[in-house]
């Protein structure tokens, strides 16, 4: 087939279908169907993002407590078949359900107050999830009604009009689901005077697999994420209550702020007033600083905070890791990188805040989903001449002294411990120095373990040809030991003991790592 033949194929379709729509529906600016099916991909980072959409409608309203249910087929599932968000806030009309579920129904339009403005985060948020949602509403001494959207009726037009056109379905009166009834039951001991529940099911698009992962996941994002919001609104995980947690640990009240006694160290913030300098744009920005001592994500304080020696504040630093943005009181991103730096991960001890108003969305590029900001040139020049830059190496100085005077004293404790003691005689058996240890500890972080033991082997073997007898022996006697001790646990694995695997000597990674 030439060319020729293939566009006149092609254009052959495109008539048919639009025949085809055209006698279906009256044109619009966008075929629904594929709307919707088509914003199911538009993608939130992950679930914790969608969800977070409810959660900001709930607090919009004025809720007091906000529940993020989760209901199972039954009791020995670990994944859940419904989500449910329910609030106790004022609640929506029969009417105003309708609009709800519509992207871009919403009476807030463009309003600069709260957390939302274009009324896409419910439905967006909703059928990232799941392929059906309802949405159940009462107002204060009114009627419980509901809507729902089931994508897989939408795909076989039972959401057609005598007309042909889709149309939501009016709302109509309803009882509650049992999981939520119960819930509100137990939670709203007074009765539940008003509020909305969304309910998500055909759970098709979970990025978690268990209730376990999400629930643990979402305790933490939302502890960070509505850390300067959780004052008003109580916010409960699946019956876990959420704790606020600052990311720059500058709040008393906050979970990990006295976790142990290392204290994140502030700088003045500072604030900005932005009326006429972005054109239209109107609003505040204030700065927060603070620098962290580096053992500050650390259980034992002598060491970095690797491995199992990494304490529960730094999955936080790791997590929350450049300059945090926050609009309105919810952090909405993350930026690694400035016009004139980049964060490396010794600045994870540095922490930085832009806490802005919504009235400067267009200046910092906030996004429909609240997912991305992008700054502009123009709010990255007025960042900068408020000293930004400055402020931010002033905190690497600050951490970089840190880091030399907890050097410093590491060396003299070592010096200290490894000075042999003039009143023990000289035939008692030396310990290992301390500096032995942190030489060690310094060479396992450093290399694959396995690596690191066949070239301390390699060494030993090599040190048992070439000293004295007298060495050698010691050498000889210390490896005989080992190998008895390894396998005396590979005998006693069987009693509740991990397993081990035995080789032969140099059959280690090296495929993986490259010999030693």
């Amino acid at each position: 087939m030439d060319g020729g033949d293939r566009t006149r194929k092609i254009i052959a379709a495109q008539q048919r279908y639009t025949e085809v729509k055209a006698r279906d529906q009256t044109l619009s600016l966008f075929v629904p169907e594929a709307f919707i099916r088509g914003i199911r991909h538009i993608g939130y980072k992950s679930n914790l993002e969608a969800l977070a959409e409810l959660v900001d409608n709930s607090i919009q309203a004025y809720s007091e407590r906000i529940d993020l249910l989760f209901n199972f087929a039954d009791r020995s599932a670990s994944r859940p078949t419904q989500l449910a968000v329910v609030d106790d806030g004022h609640g929506m009309s029969s009417a105003m359900l309708r609009f709800a579920m519509m992207w871009g129904g919403t009476h807030r339009e463009n309003d600069r107050e709260g957390l939302g403005r274009f009324g896409y985060g419910l439905p967006c948020a909703t059928v990232s999830m799941g392929r059906r949602f309802s949405i159940y509403s009462k107002v204060e001494r009114g009627q419980i009604y509901v809507v729902t959207l089931d994508l897989d009726l939408l795909d076989n037009d039972a959401y057609r009009n005598i007309d042909g056109e889709l149309e939501i379905p009016p709302a109509c009166r309803a009882d509650l689901p049992e999981f939520v009834s119960n819930a509100l039951a137990q939670n709203h001991p007074g009765g539940w005077k008003s509020g909305t529940v969304v309910v998500i099911d055909k759970l098709d698009r979970l990025d978690w697999t268990t209730a376990t992962g999400l629930r643990r996941n979402l305790v933490r994002h939302f502890g960070v994420a509505y850390h300067k919001l959780l004052r008003a609104t109580a916010l409960y995980i699946d019956g876990e209550k959420v704790r606020p947690i600052d990311p720059l640990f500058l709040s008393p009240s906050a979970d990990l702020f006295a976790l142990d006694e290392d204290r994140s160290h502030a700088l003045d913030p500072v604030t900005l007033t932005v009326d006429g300098e972005l054109g239209n744009a109107r609003g505040s920005v204030t700065l927060r600083y603070a620098w962290l001592p580096p053992s500050f994500g650390a259980i034992d304080k002598n060491r970095d905070a690797i491995g199992i020696n990494a304490n529960p504040r730094f999955s936080i630093l790791k997590h929350y890791h450049g300059i945090i943005f926050s609009r309105n009181g919810r952090i909405v991103d993350i930026h690694g990188r400035t016009p004139w730096t980049t964060f490396v991960n010794n600045d994870r001890y540095i922490r930085v805040e832009i806490e802005f108003s919504a009235g400067l969305d267009e200046a910092f590029g906030v996004t429909t989903a609240k997912q991305q900001i992008s700054l502009s040139r123009e709010m990255w020049d007025l960042l900068r001449a408020a000293g930004m830059p400055k402020a931010i190496e002033h905190l690497r100085q600050k951490v970089r002294s840190a880091k030399a005077k907890r050097t410093t004293a590491s060396q003299s404790v070592v010096s200290v411990a490894s000075r042999p003691s003039p009143s023990k005689p000289s035939a008692t058996k030396p310990t290992a120095p301390m500096g032995v240890e942190v030489l060690i500890d310094r060479v396992v972080r450093e290399f694959a373990p396995e690596v690191a033991l066949d070239a301390l082997l390699a060494n030993i073997l090599s040190r048992i040809r070439t000293d004295g007898a007298e060495h050698a022996a010691n050498y000889d006697n210390l490896l005989r030991e080992w190998a008895s001790e390894m396998r005396a646990r590979q005998a006693t694995a069987g009693a509740g003991e991990p397993k081990m695997t035995m080789r032969k000597h140099g059959q280690s990674q090296r495929g993986r790592h490259g010999t030693t």
